[in-house]
């Protein structure tokens, strides 16, 4: 293998951060966010060990890391044990229910008392999988109707009774009756308190991908407030329909909220110095350019996701033209790639709500179209140092040079 292979693969692996964050965790790249909630979140929890905390947030600014941190955190309090979940292992988002999550803390709470060698009730993991899983049973008999019109005596029938098996479905699988989980769960959360010692917060996340806000709350949320009151916390992020659309069921529920917005690197001297310490601290070698490493933060709109998505790329050009460094070319090349990948999701009536606010309208979310484009990440959305939102740079380059083009062809 030749040295700048190996040199360009440490590259790409120092920027897989976006889509491992415990690996960015791990290996030391990770940097403090600016007003950073984990601090918040701890501190509360130490306090309030059952509170329930909701952290939202766009898609790439940070959450999940948020998250990992917050685990680490709390796992180092003698008295308390956080359990990070990432929901999308155990189901298909979309189909999220009442009662999945509460399943699925149970599940959880099994594994827990495993590792940590707690004895417990095979009745009690049994039931647990049982409805979470479903199970088959098998049964001696024939079908009623066969019993009632068959005309062979009753003894001949008892002695030809073939098996009957039943299938019963689990939650995991489709919705289970409520009273069902909720008392086996309340019934593993007695055991637990008495045999486990410590207080238990569950930090559950990959709920911010849920594309329809009316399920996060009425069922994630219930599920919730179900689990708080079996004496657990809770810290579950949701996304920007959450914070917009689902305001009336938070303000219902008994917790603390978070909002973690993008990062404004055009009004926040701290925002962009803390992109540029990601670039160094990945690249110590200086292999990207200033004038590349510029155009990366200023092209990456102050999300963290795709601040790592166009460095790699860039990365991937500079080794396809054969060059030693990564040049400002290869970065213009990356964000061409990162505007085809953002455009293929934007509808006509999108773009041109985009081509209007670079006409000079102002844009405030109100309707759905309009949160629609906050969740794509066509628009962002700062609070710091003050609230404003923009369009994204790379799609501004998109939409300025569809203006462009309808300019020209008259």
């Amino acid at each position: 293998m030749s040295d700048r292979l190996k040199l360009f693969r440490k590259l790409m692996s120092a920027f897989e951060g976006s889509s491992n964050p415990q690996q960015a965790i791990d290996t030391g790249f990770y940097i403090d966010l600016p007003n950073n909630p984990v601090g918040e979140i701890a501190r509360r929890v130490e306090l309030r060990p059952s509170s329930v905390h909701l952290l939202l947030g766009g898609i790439g600014s940070g959450k999940t890391t948020q998250l990992l941190l917050a685990t680490e955190r709390l796992n180092q309090l003698e008295d308390i044990k956080a359990i990070y979940v990432d929901v999308t292992l155990y189901i298909d988002i979309s189909e999220l229910e009442i009662g999945k999550l509460i399943i699925i803390a149970a599940l959880e709470l099994l594994k827990l008392l495993d590792q940590e060698k707690v004895p417990y009730s095979k009745e009690y993991g049994e039931n647990v999988k049982k409805l979470a899983y479903g199970y088959t049973e098998t049964e001696m008999g024939l079908p009623i109707s066969e019993l009632l019109n068959s005309t062979t005596p009753f003894i001949s029938l008892f002695s030809s009774q073939r098996n009957v098996t039943t299938h019963h479905k689990g939650l995991l699988e489709k919705r289970e009756t409520e009273n069902k989980f909720a008392r086996a769960f309340s019934e593993l959360s007695e055991h637990i308190k008495e045999e486990f010692g410590k207080e238990i917060m569950f930090l559950f996340d990959g709920l911010d991908r849920l594309g329809n806000s009316k399920i996060f709350s009425s069922s994630a949320l219930e599920d919730v407030n179900q689990i708080q009151k079996c004496g657990y916390g809770i810290t579950i992020v949701g996304s920007v329909f959450a914070a917009y659309i689902d305001r009336e069921a938070i303000e219902k529920l008994d917790c603390y909220s978070y909002y973690l917005p993008y990062l404004d690197i055009g009004e926040d001297e701290k925002a962009y110095e803390f992109f540029a310490g990601i670039l160094a601290k990945r690249d110590s070698d200086n292999f990207i350019t200033p004038q590349a490493r510029l155009s990366l933060i200023s092209n990456s709109g102050g999300v963290l996701r795709d601040l790592m998505s166009l460095a790699q790329s860039s990365i991937e050009e500079a080794y396809f033209d054969g060059s030693d460094n990564i040049e400002s070319v290869h970065v213009e090349k990356a964000i061409w790639s990162l505007t085809r990948s953002k455009v293929a999701g934007l509808t006509k009536e999108g773009l041109e709500t985009i081509k209007q606010i670079l006409a000079g309208k102002n844009f405030f979310p109100q309707t759905p179209e309009d949160i629609e484009l906050l969740v794509g990440g066509y628009i962002l959305e700062y609070r710091f140092p003050y609230r404003r939102f923009a369009i994204h740079p790379v799609i501004v380059k998109y939409a300025s040079a569809q203006i462009t083009a309808s300019v020209v062809n008259g």
